[in-house]
């Protein structure tokens, strides 16, 4: 790839969740979108149209086959994760895989391995690591004014009402391919979908210490009765809670859910160190609890970090040739966590 023009030439496979990764590649000045692939050759055609793409396929295989293509976005169900990113990386493609990173850590260790082989950026789109208030927890928690972290909690809880649709309406007709969100043997589950994010997060923000041991519980209570009806499968987890234990004697404690009794959306991680506290609530400012002599306050620090998206940092380490942002080994840290939930 010259990279002296500075531009990095992408593609997105995948255009039900790759709709994000497309519109924020077509807003970045070092990305030129000139690809798109879905299976489904009406929606494709109709994304391909709408941005103004100069190239469109139903099939990766041929996708990643292009001279004039550096990168993939591969934004797939969780089960297709591993099978394309080894047809794109063989193919010498950079790839920004969405999250979870693939089915169990066996298969996120042969990606890694395949990447390394390839001398090609491999890159997890935990995009939440993107978010301001992130970014400034990061940055306080890092610069050590909450101390030693010996223990965080962390969640992403939906009411009822919420749990995943097997369709959705498209302007080019209904889509039925929805469904492997509920689906355990194509890697669909609250704990994948949701949780990946919200152990990443709380990962990084505790400087991803090393797992001595996890556990947990994943739950089926309300799919079946969701999906009765429709002739699709609803086995996967619609909640799981879990606890991870660090070699470094600090603890994570997590839970998240497609569906359950509460009355809203809750998404927070909290961190807990020697000289104070952090709560991460999205949507709201973040808090930080701290204490001076015998005075406890709580403050709402005014955020200088700007929005980014994982996108962005992809391109920008590509042609920075630097390590990106979320790295394979981030992914499996958080693999690691979601194995052990699943196993009990």
């Amino acid at each position: 790839m010259d990279t002296n023009d500075r531009c990095l030439r992408v593609g997105v496979i995948g255009l039900n969740m790759g709709q994000a990764h497309a519109e924020t590649y077509k807003k970045l000045p070092n990305a030129e979108l000139v690809a798109v692939c879905d299976k489904d050759k009406g929606w494709m055609e109709h994304c391909q149209a709408k941005w103004e793409v100069p190239n469109g396929f139903d099939d990766y295989n041929e996708m990643v086959k292009m001279d004039s293509l550096d990168a993939v976005s591969i934004a797939l169900p969780t089960f297709l994760h591993l099978p394309v990113a080894l047809a794109a990386l063989k193919s010498g493609k950079h790839v920004l895989m969405e999250k979870p990173m693939a089915m169990n850590v066996a298969e996120c260790e042969e990606m890694t391995a395949a990447a390394k082989d390839a001398g090609k950026t491999l890159m997890i789109s935990l995009n939440q690591r993107f978010d301001p208030d992130v970014q400034f927890l990061k940055r306080y928690i890092t610069e050590g004014h909450l101390g030693e972290i010996y223990f965080a909690r962390t969640l992403w809880r939906r009411p009822l009402g919420g749990l995943p649709s097997p369709a959705i309406d498209r302007v080019t007709g209904k889509y039925a391919g929805r469904n492997w969100f509920n689906e355990a043997a194509k890697g669909g589950g609250a704990l994948r979908d949701l949780g990946a994010h919200v152990i990443d997060v709380a990962l990084w923000l505790m400087g991803h210490p090393e797992l001595k041991a996890a556990h947990g519980h994943a739950y089926n209570k309300f799919l079946p009765e969701h999906l009765a009806g429709t002739g699709q499968v609803g086995d996967a987890d619609d909640h799981s809670v879990g606890f991870a234990q660090f070699a470094n004697g600090a603890s994570l404690q997590i839970e998240c859910s497609f569906g359950q009794h509460i009355d809203h959306d809750e998404l927070i991680t909290e961190v807990f160190g020697t000289k104070g506290g952090a709560l991460r609530w999205s949507g709201k400012p973040p808090k930080i609890y701290s204490q001076t002599g015998g005075a406890y306050s709580t403050t709402e620090p005014r955020l200088q970090e700007k929005r980014s998206y994982a996108q962005q940092e992809f391109v920008e380490s590509i042609l920075e040739g630097r390590e990106p942002l979320v790295t394979p080994a981030h992914g499996i840290a958080a693999t690691k966590i979601m194995d052990a939930i699943y196993k009990g």
